[in-house]
């Protein structure tokens, strides 16, 4: 009976532990990849407010592409990763402006596209607080590169803004958010991320090696 009781603590003690090593879906040395598109796109909704008719000219078609991006983590430990996310987005417009002759009088019509690109690169540090066999819940803290390209090209002769031009408030960014990943499959999730400096939020696919 005493051999009985020991091999059956023996038996469940093994059975926790292997319950509890399955639980954790996220563990040292596992790399994941996200693809996520996010909102708002605050630059196309700036776009929009210039879609008017004013004198000479008209704006219309406003269009933005993101915030967008992917990210890569490396497990450094259980709870730890070390990553890159790298943003992208972009907002534009189309463009109908008169050139006028001397006296006032319509000399020809010209288009015109205006589009501002945005590319953010940040190193990104995970902390891991719940980890199940489906379910990653992290804190990210991320900081790197933010660059903006500004370019218009028009179909009127000489025109001097033809090549981008680029320019940025602050050459540096930062990104504070809180993610989650759910696995329906031990390797392939979505994902989803609520923060500030980047998307306010975002969702997409998970892929975890």
């Amino acid at each position: 009976m005493k051999k009985m009781i020991t091999n059956g603590i023996l038996v469940f003690s093994l059975l926790f532990s292997a319950a509890n090593a399955n639980a954790q879906g996220v563990e040292k040395g596992n790399f994941m990849f996200d693809l996520y598109y996010g909102a708002p796109n605050i630059g196309k909704s700036v776009a929009k407010s210039f879609t008017a008719d004013a004198n000479n000219y008209k704006s219309n078609n406003a269009r933005g592409i993101g915030p967008a991006g992917v990210r890569f983590e490396y497990m450094l430990s259980d709870n730890f990763g070390l990553g890159v996310d790298f943003i992208y987005n972009s907002a534009a417009f189309d463009l109908k402006y008169d050139s006028l002759k001397q006296d006032q009088t319509l000399y020809k019509t010209y288009t015109a596209t205006a589009k501002m690109e945005r590319v953010r690169i940040h190193l990104r540090f995970n902390y891991h607080i719940e980890m199940t066999e489906d379910l990653d819940v992290y804190l990210g803290l991320g900081a790197g590169t933010n660059s903006r390209v500004w370019s218009i090209d028009s179909n009127e002769p000489g025109y001097e803004f033809r090549n981008t031009k680029m320019g940025t408030l602050l050459p540096v960014s930062m990104r504070f958010a809180v993610g989650l990943r759910y696995y329906f499959t031990p390797n392939i999730g979505i994902n989803t991320e609520i923060g500030l400096g980047g998307p306010l939020v975002s969702a997409g696919l998970s892929i975890k090696i």
